[in-house]
């Protein structure tokens, strides 16, 4: 089926191979927001809500719901076995459906109040200092990511980490410093493990939700012992990226107030 260049939901543009590699990423997405996470009974419900509603959508059959893990898996299998043969306003409302519910999933036990401690931006590692940004949909004004088949989607429009975790790996040996593994907003004065996927965050006007993490690559090889550039990975710890997905833009500047919340 001919697809067209770009897929609009909203605020949100999409290229096709965006589009693609989005819902190809809903069965890990998933995972990322229930790892190491006891996910309430009311929650579960809500997932199994939600992937009636992308079956229904995609013309798939609904597996079973009993356990909720393997539905997300079957249902990611499903469409993109039939993904080829979905028409453009059902990828839209797929994409749609998505970014509707997994916002709806993480509810911090504490609110954290910190503050923007760096910003970064540019082209290629490591990103460039700045002093202020302005914040769109697409994430800062200026940025660009070198590999567009993994990077640049909506939903990984910033790239944020903690100097909580950057000074744990520094801790070790890592020669690593802000900016060197691709993050735009580094944020002082809040746990490593405080930021989650589905958490929210405030910095003054502008708004955004953190949608996964981030999985570290090779390219971050030189900023780490011994080339162990997964040390970074969530699998190891809490010194990991998140990416996030603007639903406020607005001007932001180092020593903002970033607040992280749960928007429920």
């Amino acid at each position: 089926m001919a697809r067209s260049a770009s897929i609009t939901v909203g605020n949100y543009v999409y290229t096709a191979q965006d589009a693609k590699g989005t819902l190809d990423e809903l069965n890990d997405i998933w995972g990322h927001h229930t790892h190491e996470s006891s996910i309430p009974d009311g929650w579960l419900a809500g997932a199994r809500g939600y992937l009636a509603e992308m079956s229904s959508l995609a013309g798939i059959s609904l597996p079973s719901l009993e356990n909720v893990d393997n539905a997300f898996a079957a249902v990611h299998a499903s469409v993109m076995e039939k993904y080829d043969q979905l028409t453009d306003p059902q990828i839209e409302s797929l994409l749609a459906a998505m970014w509707r519910f997994f916002p709806t999933m993480r509810s911090l036990a504490l609110d954290h109040v910190g503050t923007v401690a760096h910003l970064h931006a540019s082209k290629g590692l490591p990103k460039k200092p700045l002093n202020s940004a302005v914040i769109g949909w697409k994430g800062v004004e200026g940025d660009v990511q070198s590999w567009r088949v993994g990077h640049g989607r909506p939903w990984q429009a910033l790239c944020i980490w903690s100097t909580d975790a950057l000074e744990t790996l520094r801790a070790e040996g890592h020669p690593i410093s802000p900016g060197f593994a691709g993050e735009n907003i580094t944020v002082a004065g809040i746990p490593a493990e405080a930021f989650r996927p589905g958490a929210h965050f405030r910095i003054g006007t502008m708004r955004g939700f953190l949608t996964s993490y981030a999985i570290p690559c090779k390219q971050n090889n030189d900023w780490f012992l011994n080339k162990d550039y997964k040390r970074m990975s969530h699998e190891r710890g809490d010194q990991c990226r998140l990416y996030a997905m603007v639903t406020t833009c607005g001007d932001i500047a180092v020593g903002d107030t970033f607040e992280l919340f749960t928007d429920r």
